[in-house]
C-alpha cells in the first residue's frame, strides 16, 4: 500500500548551470559525494572526470579532469597505475586527478548541500599528493573560491577576484597524501566551491606559476570537507532539535508501508535541495527521533523522459538530496538507504505531463 504525505519542499538552484555523496559524516560534512565514491560509470580513458562524476563539474573549459577508480583495470585510469603514476585513494576506492600547465588549468567545482552561515566559522580539510611520473612539475600554492553561483573559465585568464582560501607550501610530495586544512568565518554568500590552482594578481604579484622545467603539474585529489565547527555545531543541533518538535497532527507512520513525499518538487532534470523552513519535513525528523530504532529506505523515481541511465543516476541523486538534508538536522547517516529506480516503476502514465509529474517522486518506507 503506497500512502501520500504533503511535505513542503521547495528545490531550486542559484547558478547558472551547473550531487550526492556517500562520504557525509554525522558532522555534516557539506560537501557532497566528498570521496568522490559515487559516480555515473568507471572510466576507460583519460579526461573523463566531467561524465563520469555525480555532483562535481569541471568548470574550465580546456581539460575536463581525470577520474580514477581502484575498480578500473586500464592503464590509464586505475588507482594502482594510471596516465600520470599511481597512488592509493587517501580513503575508499576513488580520487579525482586535475592538470596545472600553460595552457591548461583544470579546476573542481561543486554546489555545497547548504550555504554558509554569515558568521560562523568551518573547518575545511582535503588532501592532495603530487603525481609521480617522469618529468611532472609541482606547485606551491592551491587554492578555494566560494561562489553564489556556478561559474566557467572559458580559457587560462586571471580571475578578477583573489581566492578566499590560500594554501601554500612545498607541494612535491609523490608518495604520501598532503592534508591542506584551515578555519574559515563565512560571509553568508557561499553557496559553491571551487578547488584548484589559480593564476591570479594580488598586490602586484602573480599567483599560480607552475616550478619544473616541462610547466605541467599533475595532482591528485580526494577527502574534501566542510564541517560547521564543534563549539558551532552543539548550538545548531540544540536549535534543529527544538524546530524538530513533532506537532499533534505529525503523520503515523507505519512500518513497511511506502510513503510518497507528495510536495517534492524538482527542476526539470536536477537534483539539489536549496534548504529553507519545511515545517511538515521536520515533523518527519523529529519522527525518525523519537523512533530511533527505525530506519529509511529514500527511493527516488523519474518519469521516461531521457535516457535511461541518466534517469536512474538522477534518481539517485535525488534519493540522496533528501538524504542530506535529514543529516543535516541531526538523523544519523547509517540510518538512511538511498536507491534510484529510474523511470522503471511509474505509478501514472507517461503521456502526459500531469502523469509524468506523479511519476518524478520521492519515496520513503520505514525499517527495522
Amino acid at each position: 500500500m503506497i500512502q501520500t504525505i504533503s511535505l513542503q519542499i521547495i528545490l531550486s538552484f542559484l547558478f547558472l548551470n551547473s550531487f550526492s555523496g556517500i562520504g557525509l559524516s554525522q558532522s555534516t560534512n557539506l560537501i557532497p559525494n566528498s570521496s568522490f565514491e559515487l559516480f555515473k560509470k568507471l572510466p576507460d580513458d583519460i579526461s573523463q572526470a566531467q561524465e563520469c562524476l555525480i555532483s562535481w563539474v569541471i568548470p574550465n573549459k580546456i581539460g575536463r579532469g581525470e577520474y580514477y577508480h581502484q575498480k578500473c583495470s586500464n592503464k590509464k585510469t586505475g588507482t594502482l597505475k594510471n596516465q600520470f603514476g599511481k597512488q592509493k585513494p587517501h580513503s575508499g576506492d576513488a580520487y579525482v586527478g586535475i592538470c596545472i600547465a600553460k595552457n591548461v588549468r583544470e579546476f573542481i567545482q561543486v554546489e555545497l548541500i547548504s550555504g554558509l552561515i554569515k558568521g560562523e566559522t568551518y573547518s575545511i580539510k582535503l588532501y592532495i599528493s603530487c603525481a609521480d611520473k617522469l618529468g611532472l612539475s609541482s606547485l606551491d600554492e592551491f587554492n578555494i573560491l566560494f561562489s553564489n553561483g556556478s561559474f566557467s573559465i572559458p580559457k587560462n585568464e586571471n580571475l578578477l577576484v583573489t581566492p578566499e582560501i590560500k594554501f601554500t607550501g612545498d607541494f612535491n610530495n609523490n608518495k604520501e597524501w598532503i592534508e591542506l586544512s584551515t578555519s574559515y568565518i563565512a560571509n553568508g554568500t557561499e553557496k559553491f566551491m571551487t578547488f584548484g590552482s589559480f593564476m591570479y594578481e594580488d598586490k602586484g604579484k602573480i599567483h599560480g606559476e607552475i616550478k619544473g622545467a616541462f610547466k605541467y603539474a599533475h595532482y591528485y585529489v580526494d577527502d574534501i570537507s566542510i564541517v560547521l565547527n564543534e563549539k558551532e555545531k552543539s548550538k545548531t543541533l540544540e536549535n534543529n532539535t527544538l524546530e524538530s518538535k513533532v506537532s499533534d497532527t505529525s503523520p503515523n507512520f507505519i512500518q513497511g508501508e511506502v510513503y510518497i513525499l507528495n510536495n517534492v518538487q524538482f527542476e526539470s532534470g536536477k537534483s539539489l535541495l536549496l534548504a529553507d523552513n519545511f515545517p511538515e519535513l521536520e515533523n518527519l525528523i523529529g519522527y525518525l527521533k523519537k523512533n530511533s530504532n527505525l530506519k529509511l529506505l529514500i527511493t527516488g523515481h523519474t518519469d521516461n523522459i531521457g535516457n535511461k541511465l541518466e534517469n536512474k543516476n538522477l534518481s539517485l541523486e535525488r534519493a540522496n538530496t533528501i538524504k542530506h538534508y535529514l543529516i543535516s538536522k541531526g538523523i544519523p547517516e547509517n540510518l538512511i538507504a538511498i536507491e534510484g529506480k529510474g523511470d522503471e516503476l511509474p505509478i501514472a502514465t507517461n503521456e502526459t505531463e500531469e502523469g509524468r509529474k506523479k511519476n518524478r517522486r520521492v519515496e520513503i518506507l520505514f525499517i527495522k
